[in-house]
C-alpha cells in the first residue's frame, strides 16, 4: 500500500499527507554524517540516522491537531516521514510489536497492528522548524481525526523527544 500510494504520484491515503518528496533507501540504511536523530533497532543491528538518511526516504507533511495534552483544538503542519516505510525499508514491513522509546526513559511498546491503520508519522519539523528541545528532534505524530471514536486510548504513543525506534521480533 505504502510504495503503490507513493508511486501514484498521490497525496497519502484520505488526503492526510501530502508528499513534499519521494525516495527509497533502495536496500541499504545509510549511515548518518550528521548528528544523529534516532536509532532504529532491528533483529539485524541497531541503525543511527540522521536527518539526511531521512529525507532520502519519501517526505511528508501533516496538519493535524496536536497531542490532546499540548493545545486543545489548535492544528499544526508536521513534516517528516511515515514509519511504515521506515520499517518497510529497514526490511520489516509487518513487525509485530515495536517500541518508542524517548531520550527522557520514556518507553512503551505496541502491537504494530493496532497503530499501523492510522498511519503514524516520526516528525523531525513543526509548522517549517525544526522541532524544539521539549519535543525533539524527533516525535511520533497521528493524522488525530483518525483516531476516533477514543483518541484518548491512544495518548501514550505520541512519543516524543525520540530516541530509538526498536523492532520486536
Amino acid at each position: 500500500m505504502i510504495l503503490a500510494a507513493l508511486a501514484a504520484g498521490t497525496a497519502w491515503a484520505r488526503g492526510d499527507y501530502q508528499v513534499i518528496s519521494r525516495g527509497s533507501w533502495n536496500g541499504e540504511i545509510p549511515s548518518p554524517q550528521g548528528p544523529v536523530v534516532f536509532t532504529l533497532v532491528t533483529p539485524r543491528g541497531e541503525y543511527p540516522l540522521d536527518e539526511a538518511a531521512l529525507r532520502r526516504l519519501t517526505w511528508v507533511r501533516l496538519k493535524t491537531r496536536y497531542h490532546p495534552d499540548e493545545r486543545k483544538d489548535i492544528e499544526a503542519v508536521f513534516e517528516g516521514v511515515l514509519l511504515a516505510q521506515l520499517l518497510e525499508e529497514a526490511g520489516y514491513p509487518n513487525p509485530r510489536r515495536i517500541r518508542f522509546e524517548a531520550l527522557d526513559g520514556y518507553q512503551i511498546s505496541v502491537e504494530w497492528s493496532l497503530i499501523s491503520r492510522f498511519e503514524p508519522m516520526i516528525a523531525l519539523y513543526r509548522d517549517g522548524r525544526p522541532l524544539d528541545s521539549f519535543f525533539g528532534p524527533a516525535r511520533v505524530v497521528f493524522p488525530y481525526h483518525r483516531l476516533r471514536p477514543d483518541p484518548v486510548a491512544y495518548n501514550s504513543y505520541w512519543v516524543w523527544k525520540l530516541k530509538r525506534i526498536v523492532v520486536l521480533p
